[in-house]
């Protein structure tokens, strides 16, 4: 009686761990879903695990596009990815390191107006600051680009007035602006 009690119990065990062990293996995809509210569409999507040292292929199929009232979906295997994604007069709008859950990337919208960075300096800008207060707070770079001379950086920011400073990678100033009235399109061109 006591045998047939332990051979029921391995039985169940083995039969369950048949079913539920590779369920538990499996991981769940990751999806960034990418929404565009501007009106500048989008060509370039580049989605790389964390730890590879460059984007790798655009995402979108040449010839596509994410224009603006649109969206797109990335289906991705669980893991940590950096995004860079860019206009199709290649001004990047949107970069991201680390990501390693769901994201859903809202591009523009309602009452944001463009602040474009133009960087005609010989050097590559790697922080960019861009403050409402007198503190600098975070790099809007996200250490996963830099401005490269004679590229150009896009970001949408609701009306306000704005400060922005712009360092080299060994961190000397290369720009610094104050007291942009952000009610319009803003493009501010960084020269030596």
């Amino acid at each position: 009686m006591i045998r047939g009690k332990v051979l029921s119990v391995r039985w169940w065990l083995t039969i369950s761990l048949w079913f539920f062990l590779p369920a538990a293996c499996q991981t769940t995809p990751l999806e960034i879903e990418i929404e565009n509210q501007s009106s500048l569409p989008i060509c370039e999507v580049y989605i790389s695990p964390q730890h590879q040292a460059d984007f790798g292929e655009n995402q979108l199929p040449e010839g596509e596009m994410i224009s603006g009232g649109a969206r797109r979906s990335f289906t991705l295997e669980a893991g940590e990815y950096d995004l860079l994604i860019r206009t199709c007069s290649e001004e990047t709008v949107y970069s991201e390191a680390k990501i390693n859950q769901n994201r859903q990337i809202l591009i523009g919208g309602e009452g944001k107006f463009p602040f474009r960075v133009t960087n005609q300096t010989g050097h590559e800008i790697c922080y960019l600051y861009i403050t409402q207060t007198e503190e600098w707070g975070e790099d809007h770079l996200g250490k996963v680009e830099s401005i490269l001379p004679g590229s150009v950086r896009l970001f949408f920011l609701a009306p306000a007035f704005y400060h922005a400073r712009a360092l080299d990678c060994n961190e000397n100033v290369l720009g610094e602006i104050r007291n942009v009235n952000l009610v319009d399109s803003f493009d501010w061109v960084i020269s030596p």
